[in-house]
């Protein structure tokens, strides 16, 4: 954002408490449209920017937390990207898709239990959830829970017969407990759907045959 940008902002901010409530908002929201540009185009600062001064004028507005979060998370800033999606939960409880992106920052920052406590709530949100069921499968591999996860990739697949990542997931999983057969008709199934997986496939599988425990 140019610098006239955000001198034009600061003397629209002076006078917030004198606009009514409808027209902060529609600001806001301008400001939200605005990050979402800097966004596509990769300027996560300039996003943020937008999406803080979104915020200045509804505090409490849960898409400005849910954009910045995003924006924070493509940055590659994990703790302010879960700080703002635990922001936008604190106001919409109900967002799925909240509780996902965190459980997702939650999972790849090692804290199992955050993670699954997050995928738990989502597809308790929305039971449709596949990819809540996919990553909540992944965190209980990570926990021990084999058979926790063996559901979880199941009811992925039941939902979408046609998602190549449960299939690899549950492959993978088959594979470990000596289920070859079983493994081997989920992997072709996931290469049907994605081709571009049977590298990755055979990697792991040759990964697993190497150090079977």
């Amino acid at each position: 954002m140019s610098n006239s940008v955000f001198l034009i902002s600061v003397g629209l901010l002076l006078c917030v408490g004198e606009l009514t409530a409808e027209t902060r908002q529609q600001t806001a929201l301008s400001y939200i449209e605005l990050g979402d540009k800097f966004i596509h185009q990769g300027d996560f600062d300039r996003a943020i920017g937008a999406y803080n001064i979104a915020l200045q004028f509804v505090p409490d507005f849960a898409p400005a937390f849910f954009h910045r979060a995003v924006a924070y998370q493509r940055r590659g800033d994990v703790l302010k990207a879960i700080a703002d999606y635990t922001n936008v939960l604190d106001i919409v409880p109900g967002l799925t898709t909240a509780w996902y992106n965190r459980g997702n920052l939650r999972l790849n920052e090692g804290d199992l239990d955050g993670a699954l406590s997050d995928f738990d709530k989502a597809v308790a949100s929305d039971p449709r959830y596949v990819m809540a069921y996919n990553n909540r499968g992944i965190t209980k591999i990570a926990k021990g829970d084999t058979d926790g996860a063996m559901a979880d990739f199941t009811e992925a697949i039941k939902i979408d017969p046609h998602h190549p990542e449960a299939y690899v997931n549950r492959g993978l999983l088959r594979l470990q407990q000596g289920m070859k057969t079983e493994a081997e008709r989920d992997f072709a199934r996931s290469i049907a759907v994605r081709p571009s997986l049977k590298s990755f496939i055979e990697s792991r599988m040759s990964l697993i045959s190497q150090n079977p425990n």
